[in-house]
This record gives structure tokens, C-alpha cells and sequence, in this order.
């Protein structure tokens, strides 16, 4: 069983670890570091035990959010934690009032959109060639509130 909490620099290095696992070019533990403490950025973590298995983070720019990562544990993946970690950071933007939440996503990552997708969000527009290792187009997909 896992818990879901507030995440902040003392997480990075396992953030890190998971985002190494999960993207081809993943954040360093210092940026990592550096984004979470910043004011306007969240960040929330699937936790078993002390061990982080999953996180989520975005910076709340004026009145919306922008996702900037999420990312499960290999072996944690399909047991719905990357689900949890969306509800949560949506349940906080819409007591924020932020307006939406706003992302990129590479386009054959159909997993994460169609986890998107049942959180409401809708793709909106492409930035091309967005992402590197391999070159791809991004997703822009906005929920809004």
C-alpha cells in the first residue's frame, strides 16, 4: 500500500532514479532540486514505506498549472498510482482556482494519454519535434475547470 504527500527536495534523488527509468532524458537530481523549491512549484509522491514510488510535479504560473513530470516506478506501474498522483495534483489546482492544468506528452506514449484522457484532459495542439531521444512531436493537453 502506498501513501500520497506533499513532495519536496529531500525527494529528488529518488525522483531522479525513477525518472531515469522513465525518460530518455531525464532531469539531473540538482535540477530536480532546484524546480521543488521553488514557490510556485508542486510536487506530490506515491510513498511505500519511505521509498518513493511515483511523482507528479507542476509549476502554477499566474492562474493555471503546467505539468512538468510525472513518473512511476517500473515495477510499480498498472497498479493506478500514476492515476492517484493526477487526482491529486487536480484536486489542489481546482482549490487553487487555477483555471486548468496544461502538459506535453510524446504522441506514441498512448499509456499517458489515455490516462489523461480519463482525467478529462484533451489534446489541443502540437509542438513539433518537442521532445529528443528520439526526435518526436509533443501533445499539448489542457484540462480545464
Amino acid at each position: 500500500m502506498y501513501d500520497i504527500i506533499k513532495g519536496n527536495y529531500r525527494h529528488a534523488e529518488q525522483m531522479h532514479a525513477i525518472e531515469s527509468e522513465s525518460f530518455a532524458v531525464p532531469w539531473s537530481v540538482m535540477s530536480i532540486e532546484m524546480e521543488l523549491m521553488q514557490e510556485h512549484t508542486l510536487c506530490f509522491v506515491a510513498v511505500e514505506e519511505s521509498t518513493v514510488i511515483g511523482h507528479i510535479y507542476m509549476r502554477h504560473i499566474i492562474n493555471e498549472g503546467h505539468i512538468v513530470n510525472l513518473a512511476v516506478k517500473k515495477s510499480h506501474r498498472r497498479q493506478g498510482i500514476a492515476y492517484a498522483l493526477v487526482a491529486a495534483l487536480s484536486d489542489v489546482a481546482q482549490q487553487m482556482e487555477m483555471i486548468g492544468l496544461t502538459l506535453e506528452v510524446r504522441e506514441s506514449n498512448i499509456a499517458a494519454i489515455t490516462l489523461y484522457k480519463k482525467h478529462g484532459f484533451a489534446a489541443e495542439g502540437i509542438r513539433k519535434n518537442y521532445y529528443v531521444n528520439p526526435t518526436e512531436n509533443g501533445i499539448i493537453m489542457w484540462k480545464y475547470y
